[in-house]
């Protein structure tokens, strides 16, 4: 059970620190404008070495209005539901009486699992209308690192919640049996 625990809560700690790097990174998307090549994240972007906040005013569609903010929200969202499983995942180790009917693996489990479906969305929008609008308004484009790490960040959160949910079912398992 404890090896469980303690392999969720690594790759949980790990997919909290590429939550918060993607975020706070503009390499989401590099693509070249007029000869030159530039690079936008989920705060600002990025042209010949002089970087701009990202605006509003990135196209005359309305989806593109909210997309920034979608995207930032799930992924704010994320990190924080990240945040409160590994503080679950940290106080399961712990064993107080008062807490009988509470299981906290049980609990780290479900946060990494809805922190796994925030990330998920945020990049399906992400991925979405790049693909649909700004791929086709940049011809020559890639998706970036910070993009590449959100996804990292995904399958470590979903990992965390299948070992917080193994070590759940031990417990479990253990309890109905009982002492041998």
């Amino acid at each position: 059970m404890y090896s469980f625990m303690g392999g969720g809560l690594f790759c949980a700690i790990v997919g909290n620190i590429l939550l918060v790097v993607s975020t706070a990174t503009d390499y989401w998307m590099q693509y070249r404008l007029s000869g030159s090549f530039a690079h936008q994240g989920l705060w600002r972007y990025c042209m010949s070495g002089k970087c701009y906040m990202q605006t509003d005013s990135i196209g005359k569609y309305i989806y593109t209005i909210s997309y920034w903010n979608a995207t930032r929200a799930f992924m704010i969202l994320s990190a924080m539901s990240c945040f409160a499983g590994i503080i679950a995942g940290i106080l399961s180790f712990a064993h107080f009486s008062a807490f009988e009917r509470f299981n906290r693996s049980f609990a780290a489990g479900i946060m990494f699992f809805v922190s796994t479906l925030f990330v998920l969305l945020a990049m399906a929008i992400y991925t979405g209308v790049t693909v649909n609008f700004l791929g086709k308004r940049f011809g020559d484009w890639r998706f970036s690192w910070s993009y590449i790490l959100g996804w990292v960040a995904l399958l470590m959160t979903f990992f965390a919640g299948i070992f917080y949910m193994c070590a759940y079912r031990m417990h479990e398992c253990r309890r109905v049996a009982g002492p041998r």
